[in-house]
């Protein structure tokens, strides 16, 4: 259970995410947009930057990769049910480019 406190962040984005769209938080609305363009840029950067691929890639306990999948599906999930489009397939890219960047790691 060590790396949950590694998956901490994709929790409170999801429990954020989950807020937003069952409670209409329009506070948490903008922290959502702003955390979702925060996460496009640095998996944009992890995509194109190897440097920055080797600096994420230094964790002393990784999390196990199907919990990163569950959290990603519950948010794009999340984001369809409550009709933010826009904001669901930039978290599909997300999702993408966090699958990509570790299947060209790990091979």
């Amino acid at each position: 259970m060590e790396w949950l406190k590694h998956i901490t962040v994709d929790l409170i984005a999801t429990l954020v995410i989950a807020i937003v769209v069952f409670f209409e938080a329009i506070l948490l609305e903008y922290v959502l947009y702003i955390y979702t363009v925060l996460m496009v840029i640095a998996r944009s950067i992890s995509l194109l930057s190897r440097d920055f691929q080797v600096i994420t890639r230094k964790k002393i306990s990784e999390a196990p990769r199907w919990a990163y999948h569950i959290l990603y599906f519950l948010n794009v999930a999340f984001l369809f049910y409550g009709l933010f489009f826009i904001t669901a397939a930039a978290w599909v890219y997300i999702w993408g480019v966090a699958y990509y960047v570790d299947v060209r790691n790990n091979s």
